[in-house]
């Protein structure tokens, strides 16, 4: 009896043993962080399954991603596997109850990952959300009889994309035709004088602005490609010229010159399709220059900065993949490294301020000196601050 009893014991823990193992499941909010060059990289994945079948994404708040698709998801012998093969992810882990721990790759790196089970929170204060009672207390309010109807509402308006020309002399629109093309017209304020100015035909216009007080700018692919060519055209003349009309490059427009009315600064992917590069390119003529060689493709310059006369002042390059560096030149066009930013920093040129006599003073915005982002006026060449504009204990400034 005795005997007996011992085995039926020993077999009850096994089972249990079996049945603990079986229960274990990846399902849930994994959450950790990767160490990249001193960084740390908060990641998260959320893993579901279905009729047996697991999937998952991934979000990745410092890089602004968020609900990243796994093309794979595998739970065997209590090891996940999770895979996103377009951006050259993998991660393996170990089940550990609470706990997987493994390694993530992606572009040749192999780096260790502890993720731990966590709760889904969706973000925000549930204490904010407005109260039944409140609700029908502001309903009260409303008092009339409203001739509104449910599709006035969800009615899509004729007219959009208003912009005030440089001087205000000119309203700009884009309006829709009954066969659905958005034409660009422009009104005259002071007289009420309403004419089309672009006319939308087989190709859509992807966007358009104000060059100056009478020329407008637009761009347009062909087929829906995304390389898209820049246009302008006179309001006192219908015949658009095509200032870019280039093969498989995608054009950008970067700046407009208030203070020069004939030019525009623009990116290009022209000479290589993988980097985009400065350009400063005549409105009326199509001639233009290149103003910067972006000639490091592993590490490609990610941001241009000008002044107001279309000088190409610094820029900011991508590095590793993680990292940025803000160059400026001091002195003629040499460039020199004056930030090296993490993920975590930032400090970006907003503009130059013109009402001093030192053309290095710029407006920036930056969190190097505080747990915030302000607004400060920076001395570029001496690389250092020169007042804060603005701050709040409380928020960033955006």
């Amino acid at each position: 009896m005795k005997t007996s009893r011992s085995i039926t014991t020993v077999l009850v823990c096994f089972m249990l043993t079996i049945s603990t193992i079986q229960a274990q499941t990846p399902e849930g909010t994994w959450k950790g962080k990767l160490n990249v060059q001193e960084a740390e990289i908060p990641l998260t994945f959320h893993i579901t399954q279905e009729n047996g079948a697991y999937s998952a994404t991934m979000d990745s708040p410092s890089q602004g991603a968020s609900g990243l698709a796994m093309d794979s998801v595998t739970f065997e012998n209590n090891e996940v596997t999770l895979a996103f093969a377009k951006a050259g992810i993998k991660y393996q882990a170990a089940l550990e109850n609470e706990t997987l721990k493994g390694t993530f790759y992606q572009g040749g790196m192999e780096l260790p990952l502890t993720m731990t089970k966590s709760e889904n929170k969706l973000p925000g204060d549930p204490d904010l959300v407005t109260s039944e009672q409140e609700l029908v207390d502001i309903a009260t309010f409303d008092k009339g009889n409203y001739t509104y109807k449910v599709e006035d509402y969800f009615a899509k308006p004729k007219a959009s994309s208003f912009q005030l020309s440089p001087k205000g002399t000119y309203l700009s629109y884009k309006e829709k035709d009954e066969n659905k093309k958005n034409h660009v017209y422009i009104k005259n304020i002071a007289s009420g004088e309403t004419q089309r100015v672009i006319e939308e035909k087989e190709e859509l216009i992807r966007g358009y602005g104000w060059a100056n007080e009478n020329v407008l700018l637009y761009v347009m692919d062909t087929g829906g490609d995304e390389n898209y060519q820049l246009y302008s055209v006179g309001i006192e003349s219908s015949e658009p010229k095509n200032l870019t009309p280039f093969e498989n490059v995608r054009v950008e427009l970067l700046n407009i010159l208030k203070e020069d009315e004939d030019h525009v600064i623009i990116s290009m992917n022209k000479n290589n399709p993988q980097v985009f590069e400065p350009y400063k390119i005549n409105i009326k003529t199509g001639d233009y220059e290149q103003l910067y060689t972006n000639d490091d493709i592993t590490n490609p310059i990610m941001g241009y900065d000008f002044d107001k006369d279309g000088n190409l002042k610094g820029f900011t390059r991508l590095k590793d993949g993680v990292n940025t560096n803000l160059h400026y030149a001091k002195e003629g066009d040499n460039y020199e490294l004056i930030k090296e930013l993490n993920w975590k920093d930032s400090f970006s040129i907003l503009g130059f301020d013109y009402a001093t006599n030192n053309p290095h003073d710029a407006y920036v915005l930056t969190n190097l000196d505080s747990d915030k982002t302000q607004i400060v006026l920076y001395d570029l060449k001496a690389d250092q601050p020169i007042k804060t504009i603005y701050t709040n204990d409380k928020y960033d400034v955006s």
